[in-house]
């Protein structure tokens, strides 16, 4: 994650271009036209490419003698040797984590579904009745790309006005602080282990 985070603050333009750029451009692709159609172009845009830069290399190795007959005049040499196998390890490591977060996941649901926290309960409830209304202004792919935008957006926008947001983000806090009391104060709130005495 430590390795992401100059991506997001735009540390490097180009490097954060080259990763926001083709995702971005893949999201609006299917958008407009089906998975398969996007997936069949993409990957007969990345095999013209591929041809051009060796067509390239050809004619300017061979034919014109205009660069080196060594493997740094392709222009797509770094990407040769690059690994694209998937060590045992970390498919172990990504599938222990995704069962962690699943089983954690559920845990909380079925403690928000049970009630056993009323509060949270209304707050999950009230957080899905407002999903109900995203739901009809967007679809799904659309709040991915708005998602997508805003990371790579957002982080960079905080850091320019930090002290501001800052400034309006404990107000706020401080404001649903005073009214989670409120709340708090006028409704019970009883736990799975008062149930249980019960």
């Amino acid at each position: 994650m430590a390795s992401m985070l100059p991506l997001l603050y735009w540390a490097d333009p180009v490097q954060s271009a080259a990763v926001f750029t083709p995702v971005i451009a893949f999201l609006l692709a299917v958008q407009y036209n089906s998975l398969i159609s996007v997936l069949a172009y993409s990957a007969l845009l990345l095999l013209v490419l591929v041809g051009v830069c060796n067509v390239y290399v050809y004619t300017m190795v061979v034919l014109l003698k205009k660069l080196p007959d060594e493997p740094s005049s392709d222009p797509l040499y770094k990407v040769y040797g690059a690994d694209l196998t998937i060590p045992a390890e970390d498919v172990v490591k990504i599938s222990n984590c995704t069962t962690d977060i699943v089983n954690s996941g559920l845990t909380e649901l079925k403690r928000l579904f049970f009630c056993e926290n009323i509060i949270d309960t209304v707050k999950f409830g009230i957080s899905l009745y407002c999903l109900t209304y995203i739901g009809s202004w967007f679809n799904l792919l659309t709040v991915i790309i708005l998602a997508w935008t805003g990371l790579f957006t957002l982080p960079k926008v905080y850091i320019n006005n930090q002290a501001a947001i800052d400034d309006v983000v404990i107000s706020v806090k401080t404001v649903l602080d005073g009214l989670k009391a409120k709340i708090s104060a006028f409704v019970p709130v009883t736990t799975a282990e008062d149930k249980k005495e019960e």
